[in-house]
């Protein structure tokens, strides 16, 4: 069963035993599966944000983009929920598909490259909202406008070229293009991490008074532990295609369970002195390996201090050793 919210609201997006698998062909020899998502369950509700953590490789950006169907899962589904809607994302179509794109919406790591750097900003909030159908053009204005002052921009820059706007401003603007339809569902994808310090903490207010003001889910994948902190209601931590630790966001960085989680943690810088010893004799090596290449068992075990026998054979679904924090390791 997916791992339900802490916040106690219905589930906005469900993942139900999802997988997504990619066939490598060669020219020589027999095909290789790589297995980006491998039997992931997650609950996310209204209102909540579910900061997705690990390292590159780890299939974050794959499970996003499942989210909102911009990548078909091998099995398994994704359903949202939305009042009397209730639909599997992952097999949807023709006008269905159409009409999810207005309340399933993404904010993309790279603001420089998600907006046609030669259209004027105006435009590129304009002819999303044509392509739902939305013809009047007071409309179109009053939408832009609210959106605009949603994520503090000024109207004056709307008839500016895109690519003389900021790294900040541009992507506010890719905030502000997802707002225009109203979702109920976003993922944002390493939003800030291409954004220095200053500007890194605006972009993560927004986000939390658009989630807070307007109920919107979040699922924000970062590979910043201390980022997931700041901005998650919870954390779930990814490895390799699985999700190994699920829990709400204090309890995993105070008391985490996994001892990849625990890696994780260590890696982050701080200035807090108390933290700064914290899992002093938690050491792993080597690299995440290739996503073609899984071990058997628990995938974490070739790099785990604390290995057991079983854990190189045996693969452990998610626990709740406490309420609402779930893990996946042979040690509890």
């Amino acid at each position: 069963m997916p791992a339900g919210s802490t916040s106690g609201g219905e589930p906005v997006l469900r993942f139900e035993d999802v997988s997504v698998f990619f066939t490598k062909r060669r020219f020589l020899g027999p095909p290789s599966v790589i297995k980006a998502v491998d039997r992931v369950n997650l609950e996310i509700a209204q209102g909540e944000i579910v900061g997705l953590v690990g390292e590159s490789g780890s299939g974050k950006t794959t499970l996003g983009r499942t989210a909102i169907g911009l990548q078909r899962a091998t099995s398994g589904k994704v359903i949202f929920s939305d009042g009397e809607l209730n639909i599997d994302v992952s097999s949807a179509k023709g006008r269905v598909w159409k009409e999810l794109r207005k309340y399933l919406q993404i904010i993309f790591q790279d603001p420089f490259s998600s907006i046609d750097p030669n259209m004027r900003v105006f435009d590129a909030l304009r002819i999303p909202l044509q392509a739902q159908g939305v013809k009047d053009k007071k409309e179109i204005e009053s939408r832009i406008y609210t959106v605009f002052n949603e994520v503090g921009l000024p109207t004056d820059i709307l008839w500016n070229f895109v690519f003389q706007l900021s790294g900040g401003q541009r992507q506010r603007v890719s905030i502000a293009r997802v707002l225009l339809f109203n979702p109920s569902f976003i993922v944002a994808d390493e939003a800030v991490s291409m954004l220095d310090v200053s500007l890194k903490g605006d972009i993560l207010n927004i986000i939390k008074k658009i989630s807070k003001n307007f109920g919107v889910a979040f699922l924000f994948i970062t590979h910043e532990m201390a980022v997931a902190k700041v901005i998650s209601d919870r954390i779930a931590v990814m490895y390799l295609g699985n999700l190994v630790e699920i829990g709400p966001s204090n309890e995993v960085i105070s008391k985490p369970l996994h001892p990849y989680t625990q890696a994780l943690i260590q890696a982050s810088p701080t200035i807090d002195p108390s933290l700064r010893d914290t899992y002093k004799v938690m050491k792993i090596t080597g690299e995440i390996p290739l996503s073609r290449e899984h071990p058997p068992g628990c995938k974490f075990h070739p790099r785990c201090p604390y290995v057991m026998e079983t854990c190189r054979v045996n693969f452990l679904d998610m626990k709740e050793v406490e309420s609402g924090h779930f893990v996946s390791c042979w040690l509890y």
